[in-house]
């Protein structure tokens, strides 16, 4: 009977941190994981100058944060916080540069698009400098977002610029919230893709 007792003992020593840890688990709210929900699909593109032309595109340059799977608002004293039950699936420069090769591809200015690590040989670069892409919560229970971006446009050959444009989108009026930043950088990504195609389109008259 003695050994039967202290073999109960032990088993419950071994299961009570187990139980309370399960209790505990299901206790915490979850993370809820969030993507850019934007539609790529676009008008054909009507000029021909790029028809037989190859397009490289760069990595995205922009800060730390747009390279993690955090979420981060600010306010307008400037600080920046991180939403704690919140975070985005992937980086947002790599869900942005994924968004901008399907549009690019979709709208057909190139005979062909490919990407920063491919062997393919190209003829044109496309460099992506991410400055914000930012939530920012105002006073007044409202929020804005923000999206200041370079684009560059080289010959691959000699590394020459052909042209380049800051783009520049703001947007107001948002929920103060994580689902008001989703809104905003959806609709962001939306008048983004529509200025990346018509600066690519200028290129190739």
């Amino acid at each position: 009977m003695r050994i039967v007792k202290k073999m109960n003992f032990w088993l419950l020593v071994i299961l009570l941190p187990l139980m309370s840890g399960c209790s505990l688990q299901s206790k915490v709210p979850a993370t809820a994981k969030y993507m850019l929900d934007v539609d790529t699909d676009t008008t054909v593109s009507k000029v021909s100058g790029c028809q037989k032309k190859v397009l490289r595109m760069g990595l995205i340059e922009s800060s730390s944060m747009l390279n993690s799977s955090s979420i981060y608002y600010r306010t307008d004293a400037l600080r920046s916080y991180e939403y704690k039950r919140a975070r985005w699936m992937d980086s947002v420069s790599h869900q942005v540069i994924d968004l901008m090769t399907q549009s690019i591809i979709k709208h057909a200015s190139f005979g062909s698009v490919i990407n920063f690590k491919s062997f393919a040989k190209n003829d044109l670069l496309l460099e992506t400098n991410f400055y914000d892409f930012s939530q920012t919560l105002h006073e007044d229970g409202t929020s804005s977002v923000r999206m200041f971006v370079k684009l560059v446009l080289l010959e691959q050959y000699h590394r020459n610029i052909i042209d380049s444009k800051f783009i520049e989108i703001k947007i107001d009026g948002l929920e103060a919230n994580v689902e008001g930043a989703m809104k905003g950088y959806d609709q962001l990504t939306v008048a983004y893709i529509k200025e990346l195609n018509a600066f690519l389109d200028r290129n190739c008259q």
